[in-house]
This record gives structure tokens, C-alpha cells and sequence, in this order.
């Protein structure tokens, strides 16, 4: 027998599953220290790599002032520049990659329990039905 609360519930499950399975799920299969640090370890690759672009964009188009500077044997303040400049970046994209794999951990946490919530929910319903069908005695009620 078809019951309209458990055909509800599992449509909703569904569309959990469509949507949000592939994001939520395996986000939901890590610590939390693990996926942020995971996150953590992405932003440092990323950062790094995009700064090194980035400073040898600038060098390429500032060639006269790092020529002058290397000429007038100014290697030690432009050094503290680049590696003050990686730091500071570094730090600023650590933070807010912090907070948004936080933000994020804890939103796919709630997600996933409210689903697992659901999924028990539905075994209890079809386990609510299973005993009630073996209850009745086939043919009606007659003794």
C-alpha cells in the first residue's frame, strides 16, 4: 500500500541525492580538521603558484625599475618586499579559506544529518507497515 508521507519523504530524498550528493556526502566523510586542512593545503599550492605569476608578470613589465634596483645592489629590501608581500597574501587567503571550509563543513554537516534523519524515518515507516500487514490474517478477520 502506497502511503502518501513516504512517497513524500522519498521524493525529497531523491532530490537530496540528485542536488547535494556529490558535494555534501564526501564532504560529510571527513574530519573536520582534515577537510579544512585539506582546504588549507589547496589555498597554499594555489596562492603560491598564482603570486609567482603574478611577481613575474610584474618583474616582466617593471624590467627598467628591477634592473636599477639590482644595479644598485638593493637586494635585501626588494627580498623583504616579495617575501612580506607573499606572507601577507598568504595569511589573508589562509584566513578566509578557513572560514569558508568552516562554513562549509558545518553546512554539509546539517545536511547530511537531516538526511540520515530522513532515511531512518522512512525505514521506520516501512517497518511500521511491515508489521502491520503481518498482523492481518488473510481472508478478513473470521475465527
Amino acid at each position: 500500500m502506497l502511503s502518501e508521507e513516504r512517497i513524500e519523504l522519498m521524493t525529497k530524498l531523491s532530490l537530496f541525492e540528485k542536488r547535494e550528493e556529490k558535494r555534501y556526502l564526501r564532504i560529510s566523510k571527513y574530519y573536520r580538521s582534515d577537510y579544512i586542512g585539506i582546504s588549507l593545503l589547496k589555498n597554499f599550492f594555489a596562492v603560491t603558484i598564482a603570486y609567482i605569476l603574478i611577481l613575474a608578470l610584474f618583474v616582466i613589465y617593471r624590467m627598467d625599475h628591477v634592473m636599477i634596483t639590482l644595479n644598485e645592489l638593493k637586494l635585501r629590501p626588494l627580498t623583504f618586499k616579495v617575501i612580506a608581500g607573499y606572507l601577507c597574501i598568504l595569511a589573508g587567503y589562509s584566513v578566509i579559506t578557513y572560514i569558508i571550509s568552516s562554513l562549509r563543513y558545518k553546512k554539509a554537516k546539517k545536511s547530511v544529518e537531516s538526511y540520515i534523519e530522513d532515511l531512518k524515518k522512512l525505514d521506520r515507516l516501512y517497518k511500521n507497515e511491515a508489521v502491520g500487514t503481518r498482523h492481518k490474517r488473510p481472508g478478513g478477520d473470521r475465527r
